[in-house]
């Protein structure tokens, strides 16, 4: 007989006691202890194991084992008598030995803080990690049987420290107070407000309160909505149950044939492409929209992760036919596995092209586009567009799903000039950093879930308006905070357009709710065209 599958041990708050097998470690933020097993002898599990020395000796040598993050991916960890052949060998987070032509570190990010380039781990470590910028160095290494990093500069860590001591304590960031708040987002509120038409310049708008402005807040209401489809994804939407997927990859897809972009002259660039679904629907698209110089057309898939299941072309259960037209899509496909920040397009091989006039070198039009490009990512891609017209690239189209603005980081925004039209900055020049403007930065990205983790939405004062909830901090009632989080994010998604617009030079640049948000919360996509004969 089958024994019952063991349940998942429940978290407690209640300390371990010796002998229960249960981790020693202490969630801070959840309240409660971890609620993993560990081995025998042992007193935290994998996860709470790094930095602590156990009980338990390693059958091969006489020491105790200690488990240390992995200086390339500080995700996983390893026990640290085992570092060295895991950085050698097994980790799969290691660099290549020899870097592709395409990589530029750091050449996407609009705004490197002061000191970058030389400061240490201990003097600027919290600051990197804050701000996305944290990352392996390939030289990190440990002295044989010691616990101390070779390396003092590593953007990851610094030299290792005592169990006791954290090296990588988070800066938590703490709550406003509400004058704070009124005075973070009355002028984030007002341009927004203005950009949509919503306000006129001459306006005394400035005289109301942020309350009386966020009434005017219109969510999904501001932009056009313009939900379409596409024959490429009929059989996917015949198939799956869920059609969440489905219905804004085929809009996506709509799209890019409304625009006149499914051209088989362009390259097709997927930025964050995760499995690679979309851009097989792309491909599909463009082969059915040029049959005849469709194999002529390439795709190529950007991602920072290598992807265990890669979506397939051939599998029906997916909803793609088994045609010659998809099997052929396998091979007009590449996936380069690069972070976004260290990419250089202009140097990726299969862009370069010879002018059959004047047999001088030039890069191929591309067509840029993605599905849900979380954060600070939709800024790298920009900024990464702009280095590609830059080298002398064409940009024809553009089309990408904005979503998480939670993960935008100052850092990585395009428009530091823009920004500084609504949050106050104590530097002379927009190019330059400021730790003021940056602080406040943080906290209108952190406001932005406010618009997404609540429920569909709602008008301050309307019957959805939650008479018994408890106060919050910022002293916003509830539908006030889903209005003030949806300004946030579309006076973000305002700046990223009006850099398009003025630095890649097209004037078309829009912003369309390309789905309805009973299918995604996040239903805002950045659509522009630059079409030339």
């Amino acid at each position: 007989m089958c024994e019952p599958a063991l349940k998942p041990p429940k978290p407690s708050k209640v300390p371990p006691v010796e002998g229960d097998g249960r981790c020693r470690f202490f969630v801070a933020k959840k309240n409660r202890y971890c609620p993993f097993t560990t081995k025998s002898n042992s007193k935290y599990c994998g996860e709470h194991m790094v930095g602590k020395q156990s009980n338990l000796l390693d059958a091969n040598a006489n020491v105790a084992k200690t488990r240390v993050p992995c200086p390339y991916d500080p995700s996983h960890s390893v026990d640290l008598h085992k570092l060295k052949r895991h950085m050698a060998a097994l980790c799969n987070a290691r660099p290549p030995e020899i870097w592709p032509t395409y990589t530029a570190p750091d050449c996407n990010i609009a705004l490197l803080p002061p000191g970058y380039t030389h400061d240490s781990f201990e003097e600027a470590g919290a600051l990197w990690k804050e701000e996305g910028l944290g990352k392996a160095d390939p030289r990190l290494m440990l002295k044989p049987g010691d616990l101390t990093y070779m390396s003092t500069t590593s953007r990851v860590f610094s030299d290792w420290a005592p169990p006791e001591v954290s090296t990588s304590q988070k800066h938590e960031k703490q709550p406003l107070d509400r004058q704070s708040v009124e005075r973070l987002l009355k002028p984030v509120v007002l341009s927004y407000l203005r950009s949509v038409e919503e306000l006129s310049a001459e306006s005394d708008a400035e005289q109301c309160s942020l309350s009386e402005l966020l009434i005017r807040v219109r969510c999904s209401e501001e932009f056009p909505t313009d939900v379409r489809s596409h024959s490429a994804l009929d059989q996917k939407r015949l198939i799956k149950a869920n059609q969440k997927h489905a219905q804004q990859q085929a809009s996506i897809v709509g799209h890019l044939e409304k625009r006149g972009l499914l051209d088989s002259k362009y390259a097709f660039i997927e930025f964050g492409s995760g499995k690679g679904e979309l851009s097989v629907y792309v491909h599909a698209a463009a082969v059915a929209a040029n049959p005849d110089t469709a194999p002529d057309s390439h795709v190529y898939l950007v991602d920072r992760k290598v992807f265990r299941q890669k979506f397939k072309a051939d599998q029906q259960d997916n909803g793609v036919q088994k045609t010659q037209d998809h099997r052929d899509s396998s091979q007009q496909l590449e996936r380069i596995n690069i972070d976004i920040r260290d990419f250089d397009l202009a140097s990726l091989e299969g862009l370069r092209a010879t002018d059959p006039l004047t047999g001088n070198p030039v890069l191929r039009p591309i067509i840029a586009y993605s599905k849900h490009l979380c954060g600070g990512a939709t800024d790298l891609t920009l900024k990464c567009l702009e280095r590609y017209q830059q080298a002398g690239g064409h940009i024809a189209g553009v089309a990408i799903a904005l979503c998480c603005h939670h993960a935008c980081r100052y850092s990585m925004y395009v428009d530091h000039e823009y920004l500084s039209t609504a949050v106050a900055s104590h530097s002379t020049e927009s190019s330059q950093w400021s730790h003021d403007q940056r602080s406040d930065f943080r906290h209108l990205a952190s406001m932005t879930g406010w618009a997404i983790n609540l429920s569909p939405p709602v008008s301050p004062g309307s019957a959805l308006e939650k008479d018994s909830e408890p106060a919050h901090y910022s002293g916003l009632s509830y539908a006030q905070r889903v209005c003030a989080g949806h300004a946030v994010k579309r006076f973000l998604d305002i700046g990223r357009v009006r850099f398009v617009r003025r630095q890649l030079g097209m004037d078309d640049a829009e912003l369309v709710y390309y789905t309805l948000r009973t299918t995604s919360p996040e239903n805002l996509a950045l659509f522009a065209t630059d079409l030339k004969d």
